[in-house]
């Protein structure tokens, strides 16, 4: 499978005009340019509406030289044609020459889609650059909405540390930087523009937006070359990058940056992420609709163990795939998570062999780009899997890259031969899914690569991905810790370790509420394992059958309903953290986890295998994982799933005395409720006439609404 870049482009019927005032305007279909010939800069409409006034290009080069492409004393405009992944359309250039390096600034305009595509590349002999903005502007641009209720859209680069998804209100003077992309849109209305990078094969990039006004953009970079923290590029106390990586070549070219009106930001996140399927195709999996099963880490950490795992076996068999648990294939994922070492090759080889007796598909724990003991060894450089390890981790400014383990080279071939083996060991078990994990250790900036045509951390994570696909070969891979792009797996873990009480329930729904639009890249997205009790080892979840109701909601409106938990009949004492801990279930928590599966309304709802959209985008309610208020999350989610429309309705609240009551506003969900004949509440049971429906959510509790034709 070649995952590369697909896209091919071909060009013809070029024409120049030179720069003599508005000559080189530009207008096609719904994008039109406007060239200012006394600033050399752009403005970007599309729609009619204004994007951006005063654009220009900027770039950094090896040597730390800033260019400007206003400095550029000649300007020209050429058209060309195009044809490559996202059809027929046309490109327009304007150069910015008589300064080295050559300026391009390419705006690619296809009739068929609802935007467009901009970025810029440096030409010239030698060429290197750390970073190119296709657009800049310092320049006010007011934008086409109201005064009030304007948001802007921030997503993080990966999903390690807990990070979450915000919008921010536009304020004046508060920069905005979004990893990848960004949509600013009106909350109440809905009308978004949306910029994002399609490309994520060399650079890591971002958008800052800066409002002077609630309804004005008063700066705008859309930026290649983007490091900070959030990239894990920069971190204090430790090894840390003080720039991107350097690009080379006679042609040096930013991503290609999506750009362009929607009525609804929703819609618009959805076709970004159609957008760049084009540049990464999509990993499709066809075996399965919905994916159900367990994952040890949720119940059992580093206490897994032989007899347990087989025993949760007994578990699944016995009472909860006959109460239906299971996807529309009859099948369960059932996956070892870290720990599995504690498993020697025989009872590695029974495990598999009862799983796929049971029809259910057996799963293993990897993290390739990872070295786990100290940064010391990486110093010692001493003997590891075939190789040395202080040439087989990255450096940055001389010192070894750690994050939460010593970062790899994914291009160093003893790192490569340690992936290849490890799957192909995984393949001769049997074992038919694999969850990777902390994947951004692999996607660093470094002082160097082994392979020296490798020069950024995005090269040298696609160069990695590419052969660990290939060594997966009809393997599942599912993405835990990771960048959010490129999509070179079949899942993505939407956020990090989540567990049963509401709080840890809001933070993976916030990842729902900024990252649904993820199974547009992904064949499925992955709310984590999800405890429905309090986990003995721990001590983390609650015990509540309502945050339980909350928890497995999250993987029913995700797609995949994984269970953390213990189950297990038998197993035995096992000391941990400090403590003697029976490494087995309880009568409650099964038989809790067996009510649930029986309820087979929300079993056709989960085996729908694909993530509700957020009805709002506020991300309105706070709640408290590790700081204040460092989460915040939308309380409504709804699926159009042709004869069937789903609503669900959180209650947050802890007070008891908070209930939720309201009447369905179907004009913003978006649905006529003549259309439907009949409503059922999915927990409770209760049947309900669309025209009569009111919603009622006890206190940090969750009700689904499932509307019939």
């Amino acid at each position: 499978m070649n995952l590369k870049t697909t896209t091919i482009i071909m060009m013809a019927g070029c024409f120049s005009v030179p720069i003599s005032g508005a000559s080189l305007d530009m207008t096609d279909g719904d994008v039109a340019v406007i060239f200012d010939a006394k600033t050399k800069t752009l403005s970007l409409n599309h729609k009619g509406k204004p994007i951006t006034t005063g654009a220009y290009v900027t770039a950094t080069l090896a040597d730390g030289t800033e260019i400007d492409s206003r400095k550029y004393p000649k300007v020209t405009l050429n058209k060309s044609n195009v044809k490559d992944g996202y059809g027929n359309g046309r490109v327009y250039t304007y150069t910015y020459s008589g300064a080295s390096p050559v300026i391009e600034q390419n705006i690619y305009v296809y009739p068929q889609l609802d935007y467009f595509l901009i970025d810029a590349t440096l030409v010239g002999d030698d060429n290197a650059a750390s970073h190119i903005s296709p657009i800049v502007s310092t320049t006010p641009t007011a934008l086409p909405y109201p005064t009030n209720g304007n948001r802007i859209y921030d997503m993080p680069f990966a999903n390690d540390n807990w990070a979450t998804f915000h919008s921010y209100e536009m304020t004046p003077d508060n920069t905005v930087t979004s990893c990848e992309a960004t949509v600013i849109f009106n909350a109440d209305n809905r009308d978004a523009l949306i910029i994002g990078s399609v490309d994520h094969s060399t650079w890591k990039s971002a958008v800052a937006v800066t409002p002077n006004a609630t309804d004005n953009i008063g700066k705008l970079d859309v930026k290649a070359g983007y490091i900070s923290d959030r990239t894990w590029d920069v971190l204090p106390g430790k090894s840390s990058a003080t720039r991107h990586g350097v690009v080379k070549g006679e042609r040096v070219t930013s991503p290609r940056f999506m750009v362009g009106y929607y009525d609804d930001w929703r819609n618009a996140l959805e076709q970004y992420g159609d957008a760049n399927t084009v540049v990464c195709p999509k990993m499709e999996w066809t075996k399965d609709n919905a994916l159900f099963g367990w994952q040890s880490w949720g119940g059992m950490e580093f206490a897994l163990n032989y007899e347990s795992a087989m025993s949760i076996l007994d578990f699944y068999e016995k009472e909860l795939i006959p109460a239906g648990f299971t996807n529309d294939s009859g099948r369960t994922l059932m996956v070892l998570d870290s720990g599995w070492g504690a498993l020697n090759e025989e009872q590695l080889k029974n495990y598999v062999a009862k799983c796929k007796s049971l029809n259910m598909v057996p799963g293993i724990y990897s993290t390739p780009f990872s070295y786990w003991g100290s940064e010391q060894d990486a110093i010692d450089n001493r003997e590891w899997e075939g190789g040395r390890l202080g040439e087989m981790a990255l450096k940055s400014n001389g010192r070894y890259r750690h994050i939460n383990a010593v970062s790899l080279d994914p291009t160093h071939p003893k790192v490569k031969e340690m992936n290849e083996r490890n799957f192909k060991h995984f393949r001769d078990l049997g074992f038919e899914f694999v969850k990777i994990d902390f994947m951004n250790n692999g996607s660093q900036e470094a002082d160097s690569f082994y392979l020296p045509g490798i020069t950024t951390g995005m090269q040298a994570y696609n160069y990695g991905m590419d052969y660990i696909v290939e060594a997966a070969g009809d393997m599942m891979l599912d993405f835990s810790i990771a960048p959010v792009f490129p999509a070179k797996a079949h899942v993505r873990r939407i956020g990090c370790d989540a567990w049963g009480d509401l709080p840890q329930s809001m933070y993976t729904l916030n990842c729902i509420n900024g990252s649904w639009w993820l199974d547009r890249c992904y064949a499925f997205n992955d709310p984590d394992h999800m405890t429905l009790s309090k986990v003995s080892l721990n001590g983390k979840g609650s015990n509540d059958e309502n945050e339980a109701r909350i928890r497995y909601t999250c993987g029913l409106l995700t797609g995949m309903t994984l269970l953390g938990g213990t189950y297990a009949y038998n197993g035995p004492t096992i000391e941990y953290n400090g403590a003697q801990h029976p490494v087995i279930g309880s009568d409650e928590e099964r038989a809790r986890v067996v009510k649930f599966a029986g309820n087979k309304d929300l079993m056709r709802m989960g085996n729908i295998g694909r993530s509700f959209r957020p009805l709002e985008g506020r991300f309105g309610n706070k709640a408290t994982l590790f700081a204040q208020d460092d989460v915040s999350v939308d309380n409504e989610f709804i699926y159009d799933n042709g004869d069937d429309f789903y609503y669900v309705v959180f209650n947050y609240a802890t007070d008891t005395n908070s209930s939720l009551s309201k009447a369905p506003d179907y004009k913003r969900i978006g649905i006529n409720p003549n259309d439907y004949k009949t409503v059922k509440e999915l927990w409770q049971g209760t049947e309900h006439t669309p025209g009569n429906l009111k919603v009622e959510v006890p206190p940090k509790d969750v009700r689904i609404y499932r509307f019939s034709k």
